[in-house]
């Protein structure tokens, strides 16, 4: 059992230009997809911070920490900039608003991974060549790189993970961690026709 402290974040402050509507805000089983996320992140941390982006109203009834990006219009390395900035432990986990299908067994597998593999700053999934880099374990230790990357409008994810010590981990990994069905746990949707087959796939048409 760890006995680290750690601190969930959820990336929730895009415009959801493709959706039409704010994906956090869609409804899911009941409430809604950020909630969804919130319930299977929380076993496995103390705290939780959304990111919102350049509008914390929106979250405002929440009874969690909302922050406001550092350097508004710059994406999602501005928005975890922001809730890296305000965590107030070592190692997070990330995750973005948009992935409702994610269980509770992967964010105990990517603490897992962190506290007992090699010394890495983030640790990500890297499936079939694809990277996933808003669903991982980041140490507050990348803030200096990220900051510099904000301040220089470096602003693609993939290309600042190469320049700190990430480790990416494959489906052989997660499975050793505890987590099955890894690709359809990360799916991800950014259009209603993808939010639809997206429940579907959860509750049937």
């Amino acid at each position: 059992m760890s006995t680290m402290e750690w601190t969930g974040i959820i990336l929730a402050g895009g415009l959801s230009r493709r959706m039409g509507s704010n994906k956090a805000l869609l409804q899911w089983n009941g409430s809604s997809v950020l909630e969804q996320i919130i319930q299977a992140m929380a076993p496995a941390v103390n705290s939780i911070i959304v990111s919102a982006g350049t509008n914390t109203a929106v979250y405002n009834a929440l009874p969690y920490n909302c922050v406001q990006d550092h350097f508004p219009g710059k994406g999602p390395l501005a928005g975890l900039h922001a809730a890296l900035d305000a965590s107030e432990t070592d190692w997070n986990l990330i995750c973005a608003c948009d992935m409702p299908l994610l269980e509770p067994s992967f964010f105990k597998g990517m603490k897992w991974l962190a506290e007992s593999g090699q010394e890495h700053h983030a640790i990500v999934p890297r499936l079939a060549g694809r990277v996933h880099p808003l669903a991982g374990a980041y140490h507050k230790r990348v803030l200096p790189e990220l900051e510099q990357c904000l301040r220089h409008d470096r602003l693609k994810v993939t290309q600042w993970l190469e320049e700190i010590r990430c480790r990416y981990v494959d489906v052989d990994e997660l499975e050793s961690a505890g987590v099955y069905e890894v690709a359809i746990q990360l799916s991800n949707m950014n259009t209603p026709e993808e939010y639809e087959h997206i429940r579907n796939r959860c509750y049937g048409p």
